[in-house]
């Protein structure tokens, strides 16, 4: 029996390392640059002049970055390694981090909408995304055993 040296792109080497395949690394590549157009577009929204958002947005803008941040930080990690188990706990750490943005937003709530209903509808909206953060990574791990 002959065992070859290549490995297929996302298969563990002879030194246990999950190598993700090109198309998932240029997937990884894709998201940081999103991350980062949408970092700067949350950081110049006063350009916009948007009427809902109140000034204490800024005070939001920390758990914002710091989510976005942490994403970007977890997408470079995994151009690099992206064996299961790791994945996992990294996006539960982003996971932490967007729910903790999310529920910031919901604390402080900077926007001024006028009427009633859509402020409810908002606050609402912010407790499903809050629930569904912190609903997929316990989902996602339960449905894909770690290798």
């Amino acid at each position: 029996m002959t065992q070859t040296s290549s490995r297929e792109p996302g298969k563990k080497g002879k030194t246990g390392k999950s190598v993700p395949s090109p198309a998932r690394k240029i997937g990884y590549i894709v998201v940081v640059i999103i991350m980062f157009v949408i970092l700067y577009l949350v950081r110049n929204y006063e350009k916009w002049n948007l009427p809902f958002l109140t000034s204490d947005f800024d005070r939001c803008l920390f758990y914002i970055e710091l989510s976005i941040y942490l994403n970007i930080a977890a997408n470079i990690l995994f151009i690099f390694y992206d064996n299961k188990w790791f994945k996992h706990l990294v996006q539960s750490v982003t996971d932490v981090g967007g729910a903790l943005s999310i529920i910031m937003i919901y604390v402080i709530y900077p926007f001024s909408f006028g009427e009633e209903p859509w402020s409810k509808w908002v606050r609402i909206g912010l407790l499903i995304l809050f629930g569904i953060d912190l609903g997929q990574n316990a989902f996602s791990n339960a449905a894909s055993p770690v290798d």
